[in-house]
């Protein structure tokens, strides 16, 4: 457990007031009052200078925060203005793409394709050539005329909250 230095500091105190007022011109422990003081008065400008150093230190992180914020803003601008120069440079240039970003024209799409999911018959719930399912007749509309698929085999399914499935 680290030592608190605040009640060090008073208990220190409150011993050299009770050993002035009480026994001033006694020595304890190998140590005059004016000794002791000196202790006292010594440790108390370490830690005065300690907080110096603290609030200093303290600046310094807030100063290298402010720095750090105006080079981010920096880089942005830059950054920007190398995408807004079209002339020369554009957002697919190769110094755009040096500058550690992608270019527009090596961007992926962001589409995604979920894989099929079988339903509860086994079957997948995915159209069978890119047909579409008709609600009405509760079969797969089948532009390809590779014949329909039987709605009990093939129909899209849901299940509810307690896990049972929906036809």
């Amino acid at each position: 457990m680290g030592t608190n230095y605040k009640q060090l500091k008073s208990k220190a105190n409150t011993i050299a007031s009770a050993w002035s007022t009480l026994a001033g011109t006694d020595s304890f422990g190998g140590y005059t009052l004016a000794q002791f003081q000196q202790l006292v008065t010594d440790a108390q400008g370490k830690s005065a200078t300690l907080a110096t150093l603290d609030a200093s230190y303290t600046d310094a992180m807030m100063q290298r925060d402010a720095a750090h914020d105006t080079l981010s803003q920096a880089m942005l601008n830059v950054v920007d203005g190398v995408k807004g120069d079209t002339a020369k440079h554009g957002a697919n240039s190769s110094l755009y793409k040096a500058m550690g970003y992608v270019p527009r024209d090596e961007r992926a799409s962001g589409l995604t394709r979920k894989a099929a999911t079988p339903t509860s018959s086994g079957t997948t719930s995915t159209p069978p050539n890119g047909a579409t399912w008709d609600t009405a007749t509760g079969t797969w509309d089948n532009p390809g005329g590779t014949g329909t698929a039987s709605p009990a085999a093939t129909a899209p399914t849901a299940t509810n909250t307690t896990g049972s499935v929906k036809s």
